[in-house]
C-alpha cells in the first residue's frame, strides 16, 4: 500500500511520514483520485467540489523548491516556452560511510513551471531507496494534486557507475523520461502525462542535491558529485549557453551547488561535518519513509 510519499525510504524503523493530504485524510481524501499512465487508478467516491478544495490546500501549503532541499541549481526559460528537453549524466558518487541517518539522500533533476506549481518530472539517482545501495528510477510529484507517481522499474547502481538521463517533451503534454546504466545496461524508460488543470508550460529546470541528514557521515565519503554534459533546448532548439543560479534552499553538512559552466554542475558537502541538517521550516512530506506505489 502506498503511503504516498516522493520517493520512500524502506526503514529497519518502520517510520512513517504522510503526504499532506494523507495527513489530512489517513484513509485516503474523499474524491480523491490518481492518476497516471502505466499503474492502477485508485480511487474514493465523493464530490468533485472537496477535490478541488484539497487542491488548492496543497498549492497554499507548499510548492518547489520544497524544504527538503538542500542545495541546488535553476535556470527558467527567458521567452515562457517550455522546456523541449535536457539530457545529462553523472557518476554515482562512492558509498557513505554509514548506511544510517539519512531519508534516503538524492541526486537528479527535473523540470517544473516557474512558480513551482506543477509537474515536478524528475530521473533520480537515491542511496538508501530500498537499501544500503544506489538505486535510479524516474518520478514526478505533481503540485496540481499532490500525487506522487514512480516508475514501475528501479534497478540498483554501484560507485563509479556512468548515469545518462533525458527528459523529452512530444509538444503537446507529455514529457518522457530516460535514466540508463552504463555498467548494468538497465534503461527505464517513463512517461508522464501533465494534469489538465495544470495552465502554466514547463519553463525551469532544476538539479538537485536533496534531504537533509540526521549525520552528515551518511552522505558519500567522497564529498561531491557532478552532473556533466547537461543540455538543454526550448522550442525544439538547444539553449547555446545555460545561465544555472547555484542557490541554497536548506543547506546542510556545507553543502553547495557550483555552476562550472553552462554544461557541468558540481554538488559539494563535508560528510566529516559534525553539524547535521539545520532547517527552518518543516519540509513536505513528499519523500518520506514507506512503501512506494509504481505507477
Amino acid at each position: 500500500m502506498a503511503t504516498g510519499s516522493r520517493y520512500a525510504l524502506v526503514s529497519a524503523r518502520g517510520e512513517a511520514r504522510p503526504l499532506v493530504a494523507e495527513r489530512l485524510y489517513p484513509s485516503g481524501p474523499p474524491g480523491y483520485s490518481k492518476k497516471c499512465n502505466y499503474g492502477e487508478t485508485s480511487s474514493f467516491a465523493i464530490d468533485n467540489n472537496l477535490l478541488a478544495m484539497l487542491s488548492l490546500l496543497l498549492t497554499s501549503l507548499a510548492n518547489d523548491p520544497a524544504n527538503s532541499w538542500l542545495s541546488y541549481a535553476a535556470w527558467t526559460s527567458p521567452s515562457g516556452k517550455p522546456i523541449s528537453f535536457v539530457n545529462t549524466s553523472w557518476v554515482v558518487p562512492n558509498d557513505p560511510a554509514q548506511s544510517y541517518g539519512s531519508n534516503a539522500p538524492g541526486w537528479w533533476y527535473g523540470i517544473q513551471t516557474s512558480n513551482g506549481d506543477g509537474a515536478l518530472i524528475q530521473p533520480i539517482l537515491a542511496y538508501g531507496y530500498q537499501g544500503s545501495f544506489y538505486s535510479i528510477f524516474n518520478a514526478c510529484f505533481d503540485w496540481t494534486d499532490g500525487s506522487w507517481h514512480t516508475s514501475p522499474e528501479t534497478y540498483t547502481v554501484k560507485p563509479g557507475d556512468l548515469i545518462t538521463s533525458s527528459i523529452t517533451f512530444d509538444g503537446a503534454s507529455t514529457y518522457t523520461m530516460t535514466i540508463s546504466s552504463r555498467d548494468t545496461g538497465k534503461v527505464i524508460t517513463t512517461p508522464y502525462t501533465l494534469e489538465k488543470r495544470q495552465s502554466e508550460p514547463e519553463t525551469t529546470v532544476y538539479f538537485v542535491l536533496e534531504h537533509q541528514p540526521r549525520s552528515c557521515k551518511a552522505y558519500p565519503a567522497g564529498g561531491e558529485m557532478t552532473f556533466e554534459h547537461i543540455h538543454v533546448g526550448v522550442d525544439g532548439q538547444i539553449v547555446p549557453s545555460v545561465q544555472w543560479e547555484a542557490r541554497q534552499q536548506e543547506p546542510a553538512c556545507s553543502s553547495k551547488a557550483t555552476v562550472v559552466d553552462a554544461q557541468t554542475l558540481k554538488f559539494s558537502w563535508d560528510p566529516t561535518s559534525a553539524a547535521a541538517a539545520n532547517r527552518s521550516a518543516p519540509a513536505p512530506a513528499k519523500w518520506g519513509v514507506g512503501a512506494v506505489e509504481a505507477l
